[in-house]
């Protein structure tokens, strides 16, 4: 839709895990060289941890084509199988079709094929992926799998590839002699602004484009936005860029970015929405209402303004009683026949009415 008002041979920003478009920050190039040496020199179990969204798929898919032709790999994305299946769908991704019924007849089938393998020089690589989904049992069974191999190498390599969480899940003390195993572990942290526009620039270079597309206050603007994940990065440059051809825009500025962002056109890494805000004491002139205080209820405030009512005549009742007293000559007034005084005044009042009244 935006290739060719941007003159790009193929989509920078598409969000499929394409090793061509790896960008190679400091942090992800440590990453690649640790797991590649560990896969190289056959260590066993590897781990990968990062945040969704860093990176983690597409640096794997680099590994694997790195060693092209001289490795063979299964990649498990299902987390919620039990420990038998598990190793019925590892048999099935290497390409075997394994026929024992038995936990173990599967295993002798999986350490055929891994010794055959081994004889070829060719590596035999597990990918676990959201290993922190994996239930301790599942886990343990991977564990026993690096059990597998010669007396000086590995027949099969592990990399558990998970969220942070990983790392508390094999905390667990079932999971103490897995975690100890774990020989190399690489972690992805994410970009700061300067690799963030780097990454952006970079992208667009190998998809033929400019790298000038994106105005310098732009790729700040998306880094805020995307926090520096790269996941989030192509999420936002496409968004910019479809908007900006369908404008016929050549370039895109900041204004574009904060207007994708003010129409909800993006996802943004935090939600800068201040939802929580603090309430601030209210002082009136009688009372304070201090934060958290609920206010009251209509019957509630319906209840004070009767008992306002029935205070409030009877003062002013009282007072007009003591100015008709005092305006009363004292001599003229005869105290046998003169009626008492609040008995007088409430015979003034319907008793229907002070009942609703009250």
């Amino acid at each position: 839709m935006y290739l060719k008002n941007f003159h790009l041979e193929k989509e920078p920003f598409a969000s499929t895990p394409d090793p061509h478009f790896l960008y190679r920050s400091p942090i992800h190039q440590e990453a690649l060289e640790r797991l590649m040496a560990a896969v190289t020199m056959r260590r066993g179990v590897n781990a990968i941890t990062a945040e969704p969204g860093l990176g983690k798929t597409t640096l794997i898919r680099t590994l694997l084509e790195e060693f092209q032709d001289n490795i063979h790999f299964a990649w498990l994305f299902n987390t919620t199988l039990s420990s038998v299946d598990l190793l019925r769908y590892i048999c099935r991704d290497f390409g075997l079709n394994p026929t024992g019924e038995d936990k173990s007849d599967v295993l002798m089938e999986l350490y055929t094929f891994l010794i055959r393998e081994y004889k070829k020089d060719k590596n035999c690589l597990i990918i676990i992926d959201e290993a922190q989904n994996l239930e301790p049992s599942v886990l343990e069974e991977i564990r026993l799998l690096s059990n597998l191999e010669t007396a000086n190498s590995k027949l099969v390599q592990i990399i558990l590839s998970g969220q942070p969480q990983l790392d508390e899940h094999l905390d667990l003390p079932e999971l103490v002699q897995l975690k100890q195993r774990i020989s190399q572990k690489a972690t992805l942290e994410h970009l700061d602004e300067e690799e963030s526009k780097k990454y952006i620039q970079h992208r667009l270079n190998i998809a033929g484009g400019d790298e000038t597309v994106f105005s310098d206050a732009a790729l700040s603007s998306i880094h805020d936005i995307a926090d520096g994940i790269p996941r989030l990065l192509n999420h936002v440059c496409e968004n910019a860029m479809m908007l900006a051809a369908k404008r016929k825009m050549t370039e895109i500025d900041a204004v574009l970015i904060h207007e994708l962002v003010e129409r909800g056109l993006v996802i943004q890494a935090h939600n800068h929405d201040d939802s929580e805000e603090s309430v601030e004491p209210v002082e009136c002139e009688s009372e304070k209402v201090e934060p958290g205080d609920q206010s009251k209820s209509d019957s509630e405030q319906n209840v004070e303004d009767v008992q306002k009512g029935d205070e409030e005549p009877d003062e002013l009742l009282y007072e007009e009683e003591q100015t008709v007293e005092k305006s009363m000559p004292v001599e003229t007034v005869d105290s046998t026949s003169a009626p008492k005084k609040r008995d007088d005044l409430f015979g003034f009042i319907d008793v229907g009415e002070l009942t609703s009244v009250l």
